[in-house]
């Protein structure tokens, strides 16, 4: 029996790497999800997937092999909920495939825009109650003639997916936009209430201030008239009196000459 390779830091390394690329993937996201019938042959897809790649999209191949009475992940369905495109390679068992449906109708409803890569009219020509057919109708097609239906796709297909992203990029971008502007409208409402709120207590405590020092004074006053119905305020208030009546000095001169 073969032994296991030694892990090696370098081999650890990579598979820690492979995982928090994973990680970050399942995080933020892919701008392609791959779906197709395992029966169909995988050369297409991974090829597809490989070009795609290699011009700096973003794919997932699902591997996946679905068996009866299964369901799909959670991670599945949150990888396409995370995508911006779903495209659904259609051949021939791709239209029996009850797990390429599964795909397609977790698409729509996360609001996803299928694409069908329909090869040699392999979508076109099937029947209207065919699920898959019906479930694409009106959305977007690209078609493609192969002798070999498994073998490398064509340019022009995937020039055909990488406009359909940047349309759909171009509008992220614009909701993007239109979201920051909300955003900054946003702060400044938020802003202009925060400073509304404090002149508002600010005039709030002056007018407060203002009361006290009325009510003081008031105060003042009250205690002056009190005092002055007194027997010593009545006193005070005379010997004031008598002070008035007496001759200012200025009105004494010494000097008689």
């Amino acid at each position: 029996m073969p032994s296991e390779p030694a892990m090696t830091p370098d081999l650890l390394g990579k598979g820690l790497g492979a995982r928090a690329r994973g990680v970050l993937d399942l995080f933020f996201g892919y701008d392609f999800f791959i779906s197709y019938a395992h029966a169909d042959g995988g050369n297409y897809t991974l090829e597809l997937s490989e070009r795609l790649q290699s011009i700096g999209y973003k794919v997932f191949l699902d591997h996946h092999e679905y068996t009866a009475g299964e369901e799909l992940n959670q991670a599945t369905r949150r990888r396409i909920g995370m995508s911006r495109k779903l495209v659904v390679v259609v051949r021939p068992a791709a239209l029996d495939s009850v797990w390429v449906s599964k795909e397609v109708e977790a698409s729509l409803a996360a609001g996803k825009t299928p694409i069908a890569v329909d090869i040699n009219a392999t979508l076109t020509e099937a029947a209207p109650e065919n699920p898959l057919k019906r479930m694409l109708a009106d959305r977007i097609y690209i078609e493609e003639r192969k002798d070999d239906p498994d073998g490398s796709p064509d340019e022009a297909t995937l020039q055909s997916l990488v406009k359909s992203f940047r349309a759909t990029r171009l509008e992220s971008l614009r909701l993007r936009a239109a979201m920051a502007g909300v955003g900054v409208f946003a702060l400044l409402f938020v802003a202009a209430t925060a400073l509304f709120v404090v002149a508002e207590q600010r005039a709030i405590q002056i007018e407060n201030t203002c009361n006290t020092i009325i009510s003081q004074l008031d105060r003042g006053w009250a205690l002056i008239d009190s005092f002055r119905t007194t027997q010593f305020g009545k006193l005070i208030a005379g010997v004031a009196e008598d002070l008035a009546k007496l001759p200012r000095p200025s009105d004494f001169k010494c000097d008689q000459g």
